[in-house]
């Protein structure tokens, strides 16, 4: 007989703009995340999400800039899944006055811990005006991986300079 369990993952999400006016980011997703219950058949699977984050830098000039995430680890009554991973960052088409798309060379992809990493940035002199950037994240459950809501809190930051 096939043991049929169900999983359930709650992120939060918590965002830290930068202090200085002429660069922000606003979070255009649900709060918290909820992905869909799996079940668990002794295989692996995975699970993605997205968060989409508005981008706007107005300095003239660009430094550049970029964006940073990291993640606690998902975790339920003691029990824990492995880090999230960052597998893509689409870009859409930048808007606004002196627009300039950003230059991206980050790779990926990227695992997330409770470390901020680099998941996005505009080289220098690029990245002006407002774009919106699709982070498509990956939730991995092992096939050994116990029933539970697992959540976790997931921190998107921006700094100037690539």
């Amino acid at each position: 007989m096939r043991r049929r369990l169900l999983l359930v993952l709650v992120l939060a999400l918590v965002v830290a703009p930068t202090a200085t006016a002429a660069f922000s980011i606003a979070i255009t997703t649900a709060n918290p995340i909820n992905l869909a219950a799996i079940t668990l058949n002794g295989v692996d699977q995975t699970k993605t999400f997205t968060i989409a984050a508005t981008e706007v830098y107005t300095n003239a000039g660009s430094p550049g800039w970029n964006v940073t995430a990291s993640s606690t680890t998902l975790t339920s009554a003691g029990k824990t899944l492995p880090a999230m991973v960052v597998t893509a960052v689409a870009r859409g088409n930048c808007t606004g006055g002196g627009c300039l798309n950003p230059v991206n060379s980050v790779a990926m992809p990227v695992t997330l811990s409770t470390t901020a990493q680099r998941i996005y940035n505009a080289a220098s002199g690029s990245g002006t005006g407002t774009v919106v950037l699709t982070g498509t994240y990956q939730v991995t459950y092992p096939a050994n991986a116990l029933p539970g809501t697992y959540s976790a809190i997931v921190t998107l930051a921006t700094a100037t300079g690539p």
